[in-house]
């Protein structure tokens, strides 16, 4: 495997370890006996060391290692969590990011800022010197009562070095948990130098630790290569003294010298002809037998190789493609049944129709299958803004706890990336100008910890997200006089709640009363809700002052492919995704009436709704104008309907979305166009961008 590829695979696994270490530290703070989280993050910080040192990374490596030494006095108990420690373990986190984005693109950071942060780091973990220190002098040290002595017995399957993992780390790792006195290795399997293979690993190793770790911190070095390999651990510390062998006094030279590897058991058997070697190292040594050791290792690498393949990492551009493709299998579907359709021969038509109404069942079934891949839990994106609340609540002296819920719920790929931004405007909003500040919250009776609530749940075939925070709410006042003083509302004029908070969407407008890193500035809320619309989405604001705001944004399941009703207007077919509609009717003329300064409304079963002329709208010649000779489609937008004038309903179709920005200027009222079975193009409309041209 190239290494680039090898750094692209490194690069995109870091990437979610980063998500996994910050995330489980920030809830860490606030449940520190959770074994879980301790676990998971401590997992994370060593999968990025290993695989740091795998692609040559070796300063990220040396870096997350001591991130992964205070990790380990916590899963020990030896430490106590405490806020600083989390801040500077995130502090830490956001260099390790910075440096893994440096070294892969052969950039260097500081090394002063990373020396002090190193310092800071050993802090916790007893490594950083005070001026007081003196230097140990080097070479062997006498054991003291708490040192104990390990003879780790290192056998690699051949192919290890394909697999990501190298002797040589682990090795340089064990010098990291104490004082290494011996290492062995013996090289009897390495062929001569024209067959070998640089790729197989032919050593194996004998390695005498001292340290005064416990067993598990030496068990940990070998976490991610115990399963396949043969990887022995055993205490010998009754046969050391003052750093010296015992055992060495009972055995000939030549023993010692095969044990060592030094010399070939051939070559001592030539030389010394009538004595044999004994047994190997590990009968000598009152090992387990090895036939036992590989079965066991075995049974549960087989285990792990079946729970870990029941997932893989598929690459978005192919899944892309195969969405894609999808889509132009369910186009070529929709033809086949408009031919078969058209077919006169009754004797063909009845066997075509069939066969293409099974098609349509399995591009369908195909289509949605397809559909659940691309479907992500929002749980990622919702944990990247625990960070974000704490940061910036500490920032502002606010208690602030974030709550989270539904976050199971799967979401288009697509659509899980672009609405992270609009998210974590509105949170930040939420902190800026809803949560009060603590002796504010006393004072008014409330706990001095606001909330900050992250709820995602499906219902109609759509996700709903919302952000609630228990905050002072929205001054409409405020709100009012703000859009009056830029010429968005008139004076004197009575206004809605919904009205109003509708307003806080348009540009510029603000009321904070002063500018802040966060808000202030009117730019973001417009911004926000023109990226959810592009997603065919809505947003709608829910408040109540002095007790809370909600963002409700309600989204499509996925952006690929909708289920939508086509109607005729003039000579031209549009498309009406399925979601917005209704019902349809077909009013009389006296279920018409026409309000001076309002437009026309039209009676639906004693409600009346504004009507929209979609000929009119787009410009398109039409014969049927008087309602009562067509049909009236009733569109539901966020909070209210509108029904809209078509000359005829021709029925329901899959519509593959094609974007037309691209090659085509943007068409208003419309979010796309599909490709009809007979190859013509329709329109999809929108229908918030029709409530718009109607009715602003």
């Amino acid at each position: 495997m190239a290494m680039d590829e090898l750094i692209q695979i490194f690069l995109e696994e870091s990437e979610d370890e980063i998500r996994e270490l910050e995330a489980g530290l920030i809830k860490l703070e606030k449940d520190q006996d959770d074994e879980n989280i301790i676990n998971r993050v401590f997992r994370a910080a060593h999968t990025i060391k290993g695989s740091a040192g795998l692609v040559g990374f070796d300063g990220v490596s040396n870096f997350t290692h001591n991130i992964e030494n205070i990790l380990e006095r916590i899963r020990n108990r030896d430490l106590r969590i405490t806020k600083k420690l989390i801040t500077n373990l995130l502090t830490a986190v956001d260099l390790l990011k910075r440096m893994i984005v440096a070294s892969s693109e052969g950039e260097e950071i500081d090394r002063t800022e990373i020396e002090n942060v190193t310092v800071v780091l050993k802090r916790f973990t007893g490594g950083a010197k005070s001026p007081d220190d003196t230097e140990q002098p080097k070479g062997k040290k006498h054991l003291s009562e708490e040192d104990r002595v390990f003879c780790i017995t290192m056998r690699f399957k051949p192919d290890i070095l394909s697999t990501g993992q190298d002797p040589i780390m682990l090795i340089r790792e064990l010098a990291d948990n104490g004082d290494i006195i011996e290492t062995r290795a013996y090289i009897d399997a390495v062929p001569d130098f024209y067959t070998i293979n640089p790729t197989v690993c032919y050593t194996w190793w004998e390695v005498i630790l001292k340290t005064n770790r416990p067993l598990s911190d030496i068990q940990n070095v070998f976490l991610f290569v115990v399963d396949e390999n043969d990887i022995i651990i055993e205490d010998v510390s009754d046969e050391y003294k003052e750093g010296v062998d015992l055992s060495l006094a009972e055995k000939p030279i030549g023993e010692i010298l095969v044990e060592r590897g030094i010399v070939k058991q051939n070559d001592l058997e030539v030389t010394l002809k009538e004595h044999k070697k004994t047994g190997e190292a590990l009968v000598e040594k009152g090992k387990a037998p090895r036939e036992i050791v590989e079965k066991m290792a075995l049974a549960q690498s087989q285990s792990r190789k079946l729970a870990k393949s029941a997932t893989i990492r598929v690459d978005t551009d192919k899944l892309d493609k195969l969405v894609n493709l999808v889509g132009e299998m369910v186009i070529s579907v929709a033809r086949m049944s408009q031919i078969a359709s058209e077919v006169g021969d009754p004797i063909l038509s009845r066997p075509l129709q069939g066969a293409t109404a099974s098609l349509e069942r399995i591009s369908r079934e195909l289509q949605e299958q397809v559909m659940r891949v691309r479907m992500v839990p929002v749980e990622g994106t919702f944990n990247r803004f625990r960070r974000i609340v704490r940061d910036l609540s500490f920032e502002h002296g606010k208690k602030i706890d974030i709550q989270m819920s539904g976050t199971d719920t799967e979401l288009d790929k697509n659509v899980i990336e672009q609405i992270g931004d609009p998210l974590k405007h509105m949170i930040r909003n939420s902190i800026d100008h809803g949560i009060e500040s603590p002796e504010e919250r006393k004072r008014l009776g409330k706990p001095p910890e606001g909330t900050i609530w992250l709820k995602a749940f499906q219902r109609e075939g759509n996700i709903f997200i919302e952000i609630s925070d228990d905050g002072r709410g929205i001054d409409k006042e405020k709100v009012l006089d703000k859009a009056i003083e830029r010429g968005l509302a008139e004076p004197g004029k009575s206004y809605s709640d919904k009205e109003i908070f509708e307003m806080l969407f348009a540009p510029g407008l603000s009321t904070a009363e002063k500018v802040s890193e966060l808000s202030g500035r009117g730019v973001g809320m417009d911004v926000v809700k023109k990226n959810i619309e592009e997603l065919r989405g809505t947003i709608e604001i829910i408040s109540e002052e002095g007790k809370g705001s909600t963002f409700r944004i309600k989204l499509p399941l996925t952006l690929a492919i909708i289920d939508g009703m086509m109607v005729r207007v003039g000579k031209e077919v549009l498309t009406i995704p399925l979601s917005v509609i209704d019902k349809s009717v077909r009013p009389s003329r006296t279920e018409v009436k026409t309000v001076e300064g309002r437009g026309e409304l039209v009676d639906v079963r004693g409600d009346y709704i504004p009507l929209v002329r979609i000929y009119e709208l787009f410009n398109i010649p039409s014969d049927k104008i008087d309602p009562s000779d067509a049909l009236v489609v009733v569109l539901q937008s966020t909070d209210s309907r509108f029904g809209v004038l078509v000359d005829d309903v021709l029925g329901q179709t899959q519509a593959v979305i094609k974007s037309i920005d691209k090659n085509f200027k943007k068409v208003e009222g419309t979010s796309g166009a599909t490709i009809l079975g007979n190859g013509r193009v329709s329109l999809i409309l929108d229908v918030h961008g029709i409530e718009r041209m109607a009715f602003s």
